[in-house]
């Protein structure tokens, strides 16, 4: 993780478990964080401001302004059908910006924020979690894969914080609504020991947190199902890197039979268009990615999407075929569709819609905008009307029960614009328990 990793030290109080306590950590946050604002019980009395942070410009830009779609589609839906409690809701979403913590901060001691989603990277996720347990508001993590953030063995895996070697980096008032990288690779390894068994593979990620932990991830799990891959060749270009052809001409140069990649938003782009240049979806058996699946990729990459190759998603727009996915698919439409973006929501829609959907829920079952209230709640919370189908907040790990997508890249699928989309898609499903048996040994938290 290299600069990604700092330490701190937090003043929350911690179960000999290693997980913090959380009305230790609420003591320790400040009152502030914890007043029940008046009229959320009764309805009609104030509003319920929600703060979101998102890469919306640069490299990531289409997929910050994805989830930041989702989100005000997710507000306007609230509103239209009375609010919370009676009461109307407001969003503010920011850009990360250069100094995210200060803008996280912001958020809430200027814009008053009593809720927080986001964030858009890993390294910005972990180098912020202690600014975001410092203000004590509940916080849903929207897009970010890392699983340190949902993991809270310290004992097992060591403080992320206080170890150069610590995986385990959970706080008390972080929940995320999506799969993390963990579960994403493991759909992808199992995929491959079910239809290829052992290979010779190569990798291709960003160079930071997100891609080094899905190559380590993949390669443990890989172990765990006992399949023996021959390894070839790692290569990790920078973020954003605009040429990627000397780390594909490395790679292919090893006889590769399958490619790994994590890559995502832009990067995903770079590297499809390149590598189809280079002739490597030709000379390769099958290419998997972790998060390259969204309609702004296919939609700018059109008629050179590669097909035939596998690529997973924390959500895909016609994965799931339920009244909620529906209702979700047709009010985000409803917003976009004049737009100059796909008018179907990307791989982080449906995660963030639930997310704000689930406070509501929340709030409204808590009848009040205590944090110690909403934080308690949310542990072991079950939203039934997500997207995805029904979705747990783990009570230990923070993390939701989600599936995660896997399908093959099509022309032959509906999509409101030109280019590829999903077909024959499979959802993976992974327990904490089945994830410790799978990666033993491998030094590797489930963060589930």
């Amino acid at each position: 993780m290299g600069s990604d990793h700092m330490k701190h030290s937090d003043g929350a109080g911690k179960t000999s478990s290693g997980r913090v306590n959380r009305r230790s950590f609420l003591a320790a946050a400040g009152t502030g964080t914890a007043v029940a604002l008046a009229g959320c019980s009764g309805g009609g009395g104030d509003t319920v401001r929600i703060g979101g942070i998102y890469l919306i410009s640069g490299l990531a830009q289409a997929l910050g302004t994805s989830s930041e779609n989702a989100a005000r589609a997710a507000v306007d839906d609230i509103n239209e059908n009375g609010g919370i409690n009676g009461n109307d809701v407001e969003i503010t979403i920011r850009d990360h910006g250069s100094q995210p913590a200060q803008t996280i901060r912001s958020l809430v001691q200027e814009d008053n924020s009593d809720l927080l989603i986001g964030i858009t990277s890993s390294g910005v996720g972990l180098a912020t979690a202690p600014t975001i347990e410092s203000l004590g508001v509940p916080f849903i993590a929207t897009d970010i894969g890392t699983p340190y953030i949902t993991e809270f063995d310290t004992e097992a895996y060591g403080d992320y914080y206080e170890s150069d070697d610590g995986k385990a980096a959970l706080k008390p008032n972080i929940f995320r609504s999506t799969a993390n990288t963990s579960h994403m690779t493991y759909g992808i390894a199992k995929f491959i020991a079910d239809n290829y068994g052992a290979m010779r593979v190569a990798n291709m990620g960003p160079d930071y947190a997100y891609g080094e932990q899905c190559w380590e991830y993949f390669k443990a799990y890989s172990e765990g199902l006992g399949v023996d891959h021959e390894y070839v060749a790692s290569e990790f270009p920078s973020l954003g890197a605009s040429d990627m052809t000397p780390q594909i001409n490395s790679v292919l140069s090893n006889d590769p039979d399958l490619v790994f990649t994590s890559f995502w938003a832009g990067d995903s782009t770079t590297f499809m268009s390149q590598a189809a240049e280079q002739g490597l979806f030709d000379e390769v058996e099958d290419v998997f990615d972790t998060i390259g699946a969204d309609p702004t990729v296919f939609s700018a990459l059109g008629d050179t999407t590669p097909e035939g190759i596998h690529l997973s998603g924390w959500y895909w727009p016609t994965a799931y075929d339920n009244e909620y996915n529906q209702a979700f698919l047709d009010k985000y439409e409803s917003m976009y569709a004049d737009e100059n973006v796909p008018s179907i929501p990307g791989f982080t829609g449906g995660q963030t819609w639930g997310a704000v959907q689930t406070y509501k829920q929340v709030i409204e079952s808590v009848g009040s905008l205590n944090s110690d209230d909403i934080i308690s709640e949310l542990e072991g919370f079950t939203f039934e009307e997500d997207p995805r189908g029904p979705v747990t907040y783990d009570a230990d790990s923070h993390q939701a029960q989600a599936p995660v997508t896997l399908g093959t890249t099509s022309f032959d699928v509906d999509v409101p614009y030109d280019g590829a989309g999903l077909a024959d898609i499979q959802k993976y499903t992974i327990t904490r328990d089945e994830s410790l048996e799978l990666l033993d040994g491998s030094g590797l938290g489930p963060g589930m």
